[in-house]
């Protein structure tokens, strides 16, 4: 029996662990998962101690992302990218960092704009900006997304943000914004894709944004995993937009993440059905991945 620890920093069951557990169940695999509630300065002591041979990795939780990028020996391309690890495993006698939340968010993109990266709108507005919000942005800066502005309720945040991708960014202007409302409806007059990594919406009721606020036939892709629908999403809907929630994009970064740790492909259908018992959903309200 291998262990896998979720590191984080006093959180409560998550639906991530959850899936996870069905797959590796359903996969029949000697795989324990266990959580580890450690505090930042701990942290070089725990990544040490995946070393250890009877770890097959290890899942990342907030806050310890873009902590535990600077304590492993090497990173993906998506890690280094977004300077941020959601999973730790084993390459030889190196631990590697990968991110695949920002395979969640790709995938997410894909189900809500297309396919086909070039065919995405070229101008895009993005709410929040922790470890989702960096995963939105490096897909878009490799989709050619030719502008980004990324809105925080802390502006040094957001501009904390933009910092890290400057380098990265090259042909996409991308710059923070206050969260204010005048701000905001001048940047939606020119926008066609809005994200919301903000968490703004998991409780009822709740929008980021004021329904008068929206155009016409926007793109908005929410990433709150626990609602069907939630008020952004309807508000935009009812303005002709076309909206998703953040079902394909945890699903999507579950598989990744499952791959990555077993070395084997991920059962989608387990996976799902695990996702709406935790949502407390009817499995054909879940989103299917490539739909």
């Amino acid at each position: 029996m291998q262990r896998l620890p979720v590191i984080g920093q006093a959180f409560a069951h998550s639906a991530f662990e959850a899936v996870q557990q069905a797959a590796i169940a359903a996969a029949g695999l000697p795989i324990s998962i266990e959580r580890w509630e450690k505090r930042p300065h701990l942290l070089p002591d725990v990544i040490a101690q995946l070393r250890r041979d009877e770890f097959v990795g290890a899942l990342v939780e907030s806050p310890h992302k873009d902590k535990v990028a600077a304590l492993v020996d090497g990173l993906s391309g998506d890690a280094r990218l977004t300077g941020a690890v959601n999973v730790v495993v084993h390459d030889g006698n190196r631990l590697m960092g990968h991110n695949t939340d920002v395979d969640g968010v790709r995938a997410g993109l894909g189900a809500l704009s297309g396919a086909v990266e070039a065919t995405w709108p070229t101008d895009a507005m993005v709410l929040g900006a922790g470890g989702g919000a960096r995963a939105v942005v490096a897909v878009l800066i490799g989709s050619g997304v030719e502008r980004i502005a990324v809105f925080n309720r802390h502006l040094h945040r957001a501009e904390a943000l933009v910092a890290h991708f400057a380098r990265a960014a090259r042909g996409t202007y991308i710059r923070a914004r206050p969260w204010h409302e005048t701000i905001m409806e001048a940047e939606l007059g020119h926008v066609r894709l809005l994200v919301n990594t903000s968490g703004i919406g998991v409780e009822e009721g709740a929008s980021p944004i004021p329904a008068e606020l929206l155009p016409d036939e926007l793109l908005v892709l929410d990433l709150v995993l626990n609602h069907e629908t939630t008020p952004l999403m309807h508000d935009a809907r009812e303005r002709g937009g076309t909206v998703a929630n953040g079902q394909v994009s945890f699903l999507a970064s579950s598989a990744a993440t499952f791959s990555l740790i077993t070395r084997e492909k991920a059962p989608a259908e387990v996976m799902r059905q695990a996702l709406a018992n935790e949502l407390g959903l009817a499995v054909e309200h879940v989103a299917v991945v490539g739909d």
